[in-house]
């Protein structure tokens, strides 16, 4: 074969091919994600804590607290199931929380003193889940049933619009190891946060009819 027929036949295997490395590019591009949450979500570094006594212990985790960040992760994790059909995905509210807190129950005194004598009290017993109801909590409530570990949770809220219907979706993931729970750059707290946002895509998936 000669050198001209070579250049020709790749010439034409080339021609055959742009028009369907083309279309999987248009599949790609037919789903995106708009950003639309209010400057608070967005902004910040490792943690910010919540206001108010039902909130304390609980933050919102900074989105700089992964790379790439959480909705350009999201939106990689949905492009291959919801790729086609050029919808869009509006996220209007999202925040994770990483919630601390636990309820105690029983007395403040491990012991009481009566007439100089020391009397044995009720120890104080800690137990998971937010101190405070979900209509009083500001964001990452969450409930000792809910957890699949010992270690304290990760909530995912999210609120948008799918093809301009509302969407709703809530994850709470509970790490598999301690984190050391700053958010700014651990790798443990990192690949946490990923995880969660990973719930949060499937979770949407789930929860978008096909």
């Amino acid at each position: 074969m000669t050198n001209r027929t070579l250049i020709l036949t790749a010439a034409m295997f080339l021609c055959c091919l742009d028009p369907a490395m083309s279309q999987e590019a248009d599949t790609a591009r037919d789903f995106k994600v708009i950003d639309l949450r209010p400057k608070e979500e967005k902004d910040g570094f490792g943690l910010a804590p919540l206001e108010g006594k039902c909130n304390e212990s609980v933050f919102r985790v900074a989105d700089v607290a992964s790379d790439p960040m959480k909705v350009t992760i999201l939106e990689q994790d949905l492009v291959p199931l919801l790729g086609s059909g050029g919808r869009t995905l509006t996220v209007l509210n999202w925040s994770i929380y990483y919630n601390k807190q636990v309820q105690t129950k029983g007395s403040l005194f491990e012991n009481v003193g009566i007439q100089g004598y020391s009397v044995p009290g009720k120890k104080k017993e800690r137990h998971a889940g937010s101190k405070c109801s979900k209509k009083e909590s500001a964001g990452g409530w969450y409930q000792a049933s809910e957890l699949s570990t010992v270690y304290f949770p990760l909530i995912s809220e999210f609120e948008g619009t799918y093809a301009g219907k509302p969407l709703s979706v809530r994850v709470v993931y509970s790490p598999q190891t301690k984190l050391p729970g700053e958010f700014k750059g651990e790798s443990l707290d990192t690949e946490a946060l990923v995880e969660a946002v990973h719930k949060t895509a499937e979770a949407l998936a789930a929860a978008i009819p096909q």
